[in-house]
């Protein structure tokens, strides 16, 4: 068997392999397909939640919910047995009911269902758990877990909904492709900012994204030494239709990106706490805003581009 031809057996983040870009994670907010080791993530996630909770069956000493018997681990396997996966249920005696057994069809479905069913079985399952958790123990841990692995999801009150959707997604591939160099190249890098699994850097993410908005604005006035606003005017000088308030929004985020928490300035003392949320936002945002502006300026050529 050739290399080429070997299996990967393994995947380590930020090791050797993805560092020389022999193997890489993905690079996109995950939404509808979910890469195989985010998954295994997820199971491990709530593996460790349902020992936790159930392992005081066979051992007091280990669980931090003492006080729960094998009667809660029996009426969580019939409710799941019966509501989840609607399977006959024939067990006649609380000790017949295993929440290994269990756990063992919840990472069937983790490993290989599609992504809407991995939400509904993770959700289900942690609103079950969450009163014997701890007080929203486990919405957290999920939402530091979808937020490592770029999950394009969140737990907010109890239910698990999107923070992003396929339009965003391909506004953000459609303006990583754009024909602008220096905008294609800082928008890759925001990207890669907001998708690193293991540093991400939503500071610079934000900061690469305004960047590529402002790129694009001084290539098209044809002044690449123009300040963002100079470059605005001279684009609708140009003839391009810049409506006043839009042209207002892409000086606010400038003026965001730019603030005194020194975004754009990583040399000033004081540094802006940066979300995920305001990272992505960003990232979307000034997309958008590119492909807006390519679109425009291909209606009067684009020689230049």
């Amino acid at each position: 068997m050739s290399e080429t031809e070997r299996k990967s057996m393994i995947k380590v983040r930020g090791g050797f392999s993805e560092r020389n870009r022999i193997i890489h994670f993905g690079d996109v907010i995950q939404t509808t397909e979910f890469e195989y080791f985010s998954r295994v993530a997820l199971c491990n996630c709530i593996y460790d939640f349902m020992s936790n909770i159930f392992e005081v069956v066979y051992n007091p000493s280990y669980s931090l919910c003492p006080e729960y018997s094998s009667s809660f681990e029996a009426a969580f396997c019939k409710d799941m047995i019966r509501n989840v996966f609607h399977e006959h249920d024939e067990c006649s005696h609380p000790d017949s009911y295993s929440w290994n057994s269990i756990y063992t069809s919840v990472r069937d479905v983790i490993t290989d269902a599609p992504y809407n069913e991995v939400l509904d079985i993770i959700e289900y399952i942690c609103n079950y758990l969450e009163p014997r958790s701890g007080a929203g123990t486990i919405y957290q841990k999920f939402n530091d877990l979808f937020e490592q692995e770029c999950i394009g999801y969140r737990f907010i009150s109890k239910r698990i909904v999107p923070i992003t959707d396929n339009s965003e997604v391909k506004e953000i591939e459609q303006a990583c492709h754009t024909p602008f160099e220096g905008a294609r190249t800082q928008l890759q890098k925001a990207l890669g900012f907001l998708s690193d699994r293991e540093h991400p850097d939503y500071k610079n993410c934000v900061k690469e994204s305004i960047s590529a908005v402002e790129s694009v604005c001084k290539v098209i006035s044809g002044n690449e030494k123009a300040a963002l606003k100079d470059a605005l005017n001279g684009l609708i000088a140009n003839g391009m239709n810049i409506h006043g308030s839009l042209k207002s929004a892409i000086l606010a985020l400038y003026g965001y990106a730019s603030d005194e928490g020194g975004i754009r300035h990583a040399e000033r003392e004081t540094e802006s706490t940066v979300t995920f949320e305001e990272a992505k936002f960003m990232m979307v945002t000034c997309s958008a805003i590119v492909n807006y502006l390519v679109a425009e300026y291909g209606k009067h050529g684009a020689g230049n581009a």
